[in-house]
């Protein structure tokens, strides 16, 4: 029978919009209506959680303190940053209370008893196991078009062309990664999924989850705990590091503000990512090298030489490559991968000014310096200046 709603990304793609604008135009009602009801793929939303007040990325720290939360799996063990378990372990004994009492139904498959279906995944695990398949369509670029190489630098010139072509699209970078949409916000230790739905069903969503008659009582309550709802997956809910709820909760772990949140329990991704990129190239590089033939012409006779590439050690790397090499190559990929108007020569100057700062000063500050200048979301294509400029010229015209 058809439906109004999409049921999977299989459908006809002129069906699919069609279908999509009609789920997102009926919980729209919603989002008037509750205001912890938000859009995460709406303008600089889609960064919450992974990046901070200057929108340079950020990930839980090795010093956050997680904790586990009631699941739907007794053996699967789930983990959120320990204020947010607290809040929802408090959402979840609301909801039981409510049954007994009879303020909601009690035989929901989902909204009586609030059990996560999901939780906190270590980003560093995800950007990883993303970050294979990259390595397998490196992989099919070089078979492809015929590509060798016999030494690192020629593997540079290789990886460069490979990020050049996918950069925006498909972010190299854990830093890029982290901000993309490729990293959920259940990496950010902020989020739970309250139910097991595909998200590709949208008529799932609707019949199984939103049509519940405790819908609005979940919206109520979650808003009451300091939770905000995924308008695209109603059954995820992300603490609001803003509200006075989730805020409360923090303060038993000494957090007491939002901004003590974000630098108490995250870290800047930049860091790491350099400093792991020198050994992730290398692993690369002997994923994709292998021995193959050159054909010579000596004396009128073409004789096939055996070629086989260079071996490398870690340390070998970073003997041949200074600090400053990984530094230009590292901030050349995250220009790649953020949508700069700067000119290619305004480009060149701020990492030639980032190479110096971290001789002069050190390179963290370095660092973070030119992250906030090449983060920042404001006029790019889907950031909210970019919404009210565009929506200003068609009421212009």
């Amino acid at each position: 029978m058809a439906t109004f709603y999409k049921e999977s990304n299989n459908e006809k793609t002129e069906d699919l919009y069609d279908k999509s604008l009609i789920y997102i135009s009926d919980m729209s009602q919603y989002a008037r209506k509750y205001s912890c009801v938000v859009d995460f793929a709406f303008a600089e939303k889609a960064f919450y959680g992974k990046v901070d007040r200057d929108f340079v990325t950020i990930e839980p720290n090795v010093i956050s303190r997680f904790s586990g939360i009631q699941n739907a799996e007794s053996t699967n063990a789930l983990q959120v940053m320990s204020f947010v378990a607290d809040a929802f372990a408090g959402l979840s004994r609301h909801f039981q209370r409510s049954v007994q009492i009879g303020a909601i139904r009690q035989n929901d498959p989902y909204l009586s008893n609030l059990v996560a279906y999901d939780a906190y995944t270590n980003p560093s695990e995800a950007y990883s196991e993303y970050f294979n398949t990259l390595i397998v369509a490196m992989s099919r670029v070089k078979e492809r078009k015929e590509i060798n190489f016999k030494n690192f630098d020629e593997f540079i010139k290789f990886f460069v062309d490979f990020s050049k072509g996918v950069g925006r699209r498909y972010p190299v970078t854990k830093t890029g990664y982290i901000r993309s949409r490729f990293n959920t916000l259940l990496n950010s230790g902020l989020a739970i999924e309250v139910a097991d739905i595909a998200y590709t069903n949208n008529n799932e969503k609707i019949e199984s989850f939103v049509n519940s008659p405790n819908f609005e009582y979940y919206l109520n309550a979650c808003n009451s705990y300091g939770f905000m709802v995924d308008i695209r997956a109603p059954w995820r809910i992300i603490a609001d590091l803003d509200s006075v709820a989730i805020r409360d909760f923090a303060s038993r772990y000494g957090y007491d503000s939002t901004d003590g949140i974000l630098l108490g329990a995250y870290k800047k991704s930049h860091n790491s990512a350099l400093r792991e990129l020198p050994n992730q190239l290398l692993n690369i590089y002997n994923e994709l090298s292998d021995v193959y033939t050159e054909s010579e012409s000596c004396n009128g006779r073409t004789n096939t030489v055996i070629i086989e590439p260079k071996e490398y050690t870690l340390e070998n790397i970073n003997n041949l490559y200074s600090e400053s090499y990984f530094i230009n190559l590292y901030c050349m990929l995250r220009m790649l991968e953020e949508e700069s108007k700067l000119s290619e020569a305004r480009q060149k100057q701020i990492i030639t000014d980032t190479i110096n700062l971290s001789r002069v000063k050190d390179l963290q500050t370095a660092l973070g310096r030119f992250e906030r200048i090449v983060s920042q979301p404001f006029d790019y294509r889907g950031s909210l200046s970019y919404v009210v400029r565009e929506q200003s010229k068609r009421e212009d015209t």
